[in-house]
């Protein structure tokens, strides 16, 4: 997909969103970021796309309309903002 797709720009991308990265949200930039955890999450993006000025998360779940993935695709927006540096406004 790598080679293929020209909006594709990782895959299995690993992330984790601690306790720290919340608290950074929450306090330094003023967001109401919905999660309670002590510990740190961790999960895998299925693909990063950088499309039209924007970074696309897509991660397939084939029983979405059941499991209410909103929640997951935050936290994966979060992680990747607070590691990269990037405006939690560049994600989709």
């Amino acid at each position: 997909m790598l080679a293929t797709d020209s909006v594709t720009v990782a895959v299995e991308v690993p992330i984790f969103l601690s306790a720290g990265d919340v608290e950074y949200f929450r306090k330094k930039l003023g967001f109401h970021v919905p999660i309670e955890t002590p510990t740190t999450l961790t999960g895998h993006i299925d693909f990063v796309q950088v499309r039209n000025g924007f970074i696309h998360i897509l991660d397939y779940k084939p029983k979405a309309r059941l499991e209410k993935p909103i929640a997951q695709l935050m936290v994966y927006a979060l992680a990747l903002s607070r590691r990269t540096g990037l405006k939690l406004y560049d994600f989709v």
